[in-house]
Parts: C-alpha cells; sequence; structure tokens
C-alpha cells in the first residue's frame, strides 16, 4: 500500500491505521560437519524462517488470521503468514491491533 502520512507521531504505512511497533527477526538452523580427521569440514544453513510482529492503532485490524501479508524490506519474499490476530477496544484510548506472523523466504507455495 502507498505510505499516507497524516501528522502525528508513529509509522504510517497504511492509509487507515498507524504502526507504532513494527518487529521482525530472521533465523537459519546451521549445520556443522568434520573431516576425515576429526576437524571442522565445513558448515552449512538451511531453513531459513523468520518472525514478524506489527502493533497499531485503527479501527479494524488490516489483515485476517491466516491471511498472506507482505513484510518490511528485505523480508518480503517467500510467504508470510499471519497466525495471531489481535483487536483491542477501550473507553479511554484509541482502538488498536496487533498481529505476529511467520516467514518462510524459500516458499513458494
Amino acid at each position: 500500500m502507498a505510505a499516507t502520512y497524516t501528522g502525528g507521531i508513529g509509522i504510517h504505512l497504511l492509509s487507515t491505521t498507524t504502526l507504532t511497533k513494527v518487529t521482525a527477526s530472521e533465523k537459519l538452523e546451521v549445520k556443522t560437519y568434520m573431516n576425515s580427521t576429526g576437524g571442522f569440514g565445513g558448515m552449512a544453513t538451511y531453513d531459513p524462517t523468520g518472525e514478524l510482529s506489527v502493533e497499531g492503532y485503527g479501527d479494524s485490524n488490516p489483515v485476517t488470521i491466516a491471511s498472506t501479508t507482505t513484510g518490511p524490506t528485505g523480508l518480503t519474499s517467500g510467504k508470510i503468514i499471519v497466525d495471531s490476530v489481535e483487536q483491542s477496544y477501550k473507553n479511554d484510548d484509541f482502538s488498536s491491533f496487533k498481529y505476529t506472523a511467520k516467514i518462510f523466504p524459500n516458499a513458494t507455495t
């Protein structure tokens, strides 16, 4: 979505919401192996994954559970699956939302 700045504090990435916190992490599985003499032979990485957490204010959550979404720059390839959605309404504050997602950068389906 196009960035929309409406003034004030926050990360303005979605037209009807203000994001207050975006956290992303990536990780790899690492396997080391020995050479024929028992010393260090090498290592390989596999199965890259990550997690994404987004918090903000708005009348409705911009995503739904089990949907696919886009992530921050550098984490947009593959699939990002939303696995948790939370909406909060308070009498003395703006409506807020939070969602988390799993990132699978090598996934194609």
